[in-house]
């Protein structure tokens, strides 16, 4: 089966291919990638189409990421190539420019190295070889931006321009003395140069007097230029010296031209790169500027199309409609509405869309759209007429038609403007009719625009096709250039001429002559219209109305997260506030209750009075510790405890069960991560960290330690405080604190201890609260409770182990 054919120039030509071409060729920034650009033709096989899409969509992902294509411009340079090709030398001029498309290759190189992972088919082809860097770094040693060759091309030639140095100062002083001597028989004071030679500007009346040879003569023969014998020889010397330049120059530029056509497939590959890379880079800025989508083919020939955007039209900053349009192959769509009123714009976007998708160009649509691949694209839109051909308007559409009728198939979109138009509307809409269905027949997507109301009334009964209408404004007397799928389109001939300024009585005289029947036709259609374009308002106003309603509800749960977040703020100030005082009052109370000399007055109401306050700090001290109401208050809003934490870093927020509180991690150390949990700085293992916190809707009381019996606390009143069986913990954090405590519990089961005593002291009460929850959960404790004023009082709680 022989591969399918590009759309016919006729295609391009109606779509105005050349005219999109041209307008994304000016992204390019060398010549060579433009003409590529304006060269492009949509692909004939859907595999090419989808390799190139690929590329395509990766140039813009580049762009998108802030990382565009480093292009640079490059010169069209085949006529070099085949002249390397055939073992020529190249100019140095040529040479240069060769080094900067080596050198932009290399720029491309890094590039491609640094997406190879993410955008691979675009690395490997933007990529070359890297040893392509040593004849770069040759040519731009020896070559000049001006295609000078350099001294440092070779040591003979820096040698040969120093022979023509002193050769050519030489002379120039030998003619100065010439020209001082002579100064009475010379027609200026300077010498000449004539082809290469010098001499001096001798009047003809005196040529006697200077020997020497005639190089010339001025155009009124009134000079000679004469070379004294004196220049003669210094002159051939010079002649000698510059041949030997020209000799070395030539054989710089053959040794380098030698070089690249040794690696010319790999410098071909690099300049293939760098206009590639120019080529792609155009193509995805267009594609930026146009908010446009690369598409892949979709599997099958279909068209659809949401916010389809005209591309030409865009481009030059005009507004433009967007269009939602669906058709396929087997299918009609019938465009039906007013003049002027955007058939033909919506015509040829969907010829643009398949064409465009077809060469893998971005497509100016939005999310949803989709596109197949149509390798035949037909048209029939414009003027057909041909004074040379003897061809009318309407024969130049027939003999269009006569070719689209033989060619179209299965995998074809035809597109008609004003089908069979131009000729007696019966027999214009009859045949319009029967084209329309032969061309469904045949499989091929068909679109047309229409005013012929016959084939308005077959897209409504033949369930192939569907009419679709441009809108009008009747309140305006203007086109709306909105689509609309699923009704026809009146064509208000009649409104329109009045709006271009037809007198009144000639369009009312036209009313009268317009049939009943047409006339009620119009109508209804108006009416349809009018009702559409109420119902589309009413459907604005409504989705303004709900988001507003929406952007209120949001800023209400804004400001109420705001009012919390204020209150919580003042909670833990007034929670940092407390514990300060609590801090003075323990200090204060340490202060009384030190031992007192009996002459000092201690009374029995000071004792009393100072339990009482350590009481009251007791309380006070419960509201700000950790796992208390204060705490608890303050704490964000929480979410359900995760799983443990693999990997935590400072700065992340984390839960602690065993406290039931929410802490934020302020730096790693080893194995434990030091946490802030409101105003408490806790030291605590990694392998205790959880994600997201516990539900703070419903906290649990602080627990109570598990009271002894009658019995069981008469034995433990028999116990004596040693420091064998007593922990101290006072100064340490809580985690160091809890793991202390598991060792002197080992340690008492181990040495048969029965009652031991915890000294945790009072502080902010955050470790006793810690300490006291850990031994009821503990499974060797029997039960605990806070040591009586004989045993400590509340700075040590009592433990029986079982």
């Amino acid at each position: 089966m022989p591969p399918p054919k590009p759309p016919p120039a006729r295609a391009l030509h109606d779509l105005q291919w050349a005219a999109l071409l041209d307008t994304i060729a000016q992204h390019c920034v060398g010549e060579g990638a433009a003409e590529r650009v304006r060269a492009i033709v949509p692909a004939s096989g859907r595999a090419q189409v989808e390799r190139r899409a690929v590329l395509v969509q990766q140039a813009c992902a580049s762009l998108a990421a802030g990382q565009p294509l480093p292009v640079r411009a490059v010169a069209p340079l085949q006529d070099a190539f085949e002249r390397l090709e055939h073992g020529g030398a190249l100019g140095g001029e040529a040479l240069h420019e060769i080094a900067r498309v080596l050198q932009a290759a290399a720029e491309l190189r890094q590039h491609a190295r640094s997406c190879r992972a993410t955008l691979p088919q675009l690395a490997a082809a933007i990529d070359s070889d890297a040893s392509l860097n040593h004849p770069q770094a040759a040519i731009h040693k020896a070559i000049d931006p001006s295609g000078r060759v350099l001294d440092d091309a070779s040591p003979a030639l820096r040698k040969a321009r120093r022979q023509v140095d002193n050769s050519r100062s030489q002379l120039m002083q030998q003619l100065k003395r010439l020209v001082s001597r002579y100064a009475d028989v010379l027609q200026h004071n300077r010498y000449v140069e004539r082809d290469g030679r010098y001499g001096l500007p001798v009047r003809a009346d005196a040529h006697r007097r200077v020997n020497g040879i005639v190089l010339g003569a001025s155009s009124t023969g009134a000079t000679l230029y004469v070379e004294p014998p004196e220049c003669t020889a210094l002159g051939n010397r010079l002649a000698l010296a510059e041949a030997g330049v020209e000799r070395e120059r030539a054989r710089v530029l053959q040794l380098l031209s030698s070089q690249l056509r040794d690696r010319l497939d790999e410098v071909l590959r690099a300049y293939e790169a760098c206009v590639l890379a120019d080529e792609l880079s155009a193509i995805a800025r267009f594609g930026s500027e146009q908010r446009a989508q690369v598409l892949t083919p979709a599997a099958r020939a279909v068209l659809r199309l949401r916010g389809m955007r005209h591309p030409l039209l865009a481009a030059h900053d005009i507004e433009v409609v967007p269009h939602n349009i669906e058709l396929a192959c087997g299918h009609a769509l019938v465009v039906s509405g007013p003049n002027a009123g955007g058939k033909t714009v919506a015509l040829k976007s969907l010829g643009l869309a398949a064409l465009m998708v077809a060469a893998a160009l971005p497509l100016p649509v939005e999310a949803g759209s989709l596109v197949g691949f149509f390798p035949h694209v037909f048209t029939d839109v414009g003027d057909q007429q041909s004074i040379a051909r003897s061809l009318s308007t309407f024969s130049g559409h027939i003999n269009n038609l006569k070719t689209i009728l033989t060619a179209a198939d299965g995998c074809s979109l035809v597109l008609l403007d004003e089908v069979a138009g131009g000729t007696d509307p019966e027999e214009g809409a009859a045949l319009a009719v029967a084209l329309v269905e032969a061309l469904v027949t045949r499989g091929a997507a068909v679109a047309v625009t229409t005013h012929y109301e016959r084939l308005k009334e077959l897209a409504a009964t033949d369930e192939r096709m569907e009419n679709a209408s441009v809108g009008f404004d009747f309140g305006r007397m203007l086109p709306t250039f909105t689509l609309t799928q699923g009704v026809p389109g009146a064509s208000s001939a009649l409104a329109v001429a009045r709006r271009f300024g037809l007198p009144d009585q000639v369009v009312a005289r036209a009313q009268a002559l317009v049939g009943h029947a047409a006339r009620r036709r119009e109508q209804l259609l108006a009416e349809l219209e009018r009702e559409r374009d109420a119902l589309k308002r009413a459907k604005e106003r409504a989705e303004a109305h709900l988001e507003q309603a929406q952007q209120a509800a949001a800023a209400a749960q804004q400001e109420r997260r705001r009012a919390r977040e204020e209150e919580r703020q003042r909670l833990v100030a007034e929670s940092s506030a407390l514990m300060a005082e609590v801090r003075t009052a323990r200090q204060q109370l340490r202060a009384i209750n030190a031992p007192q000399n009996p002459r000092d007055g201690a009374t029995k109401h000071t004792g009393k009075a100072a339990r009482k306050a350590q009481r009251q700090i007791d309380q006070a001290a419960h509201l700000v510790a950790l796992g208390g109401p204060l705490a608890q208050a303050t704490a964000p809003a929480a979410v359900t405890a995760g799983p443990p934490l693999n990997d935590v870093k400072a700065g992340d927020s984390v839960y602690l069960p065993k406290l039931k509180q929410h802490a934020t991690v302020t730096a790693i150390v080893g194995k434990h991560a030091q946490l802030q949990a409101g105003a408490f700085t806790l030291k605590v293992p990694l392998d205790q960290l959880r994600a997201g916190a516990a539900p703070a809707a419903k906290q649990k009381r602080p627990a109570k330690l598990r009271k002894p019996k009658p019995r069981q606390q008469q034995a433990s009143a028999l116990a004596l405080r040693t420091s064998s069986n007593t922990c101290d913990l006072r100064g340490m954090r809580v985690d160091e604190a809890l793991a202390t405590v598991e060792r002197f519990l080992d340690e008492q089961l181990r040495s048969g201890e029965t009652t031991s005593f915890v000294l945790h002291g009072h502080g902010t009460g955050a470790l006793k609260t810690a300490v006291r929850q850990h031994l009821l959960e503990h499974q060797v404790v029997l039960w605990s409770r806070p040591a009586s004023q004989r045993e400590g009082g509340d700075a040590l709680t009592v433990v029986a182990l079982r």
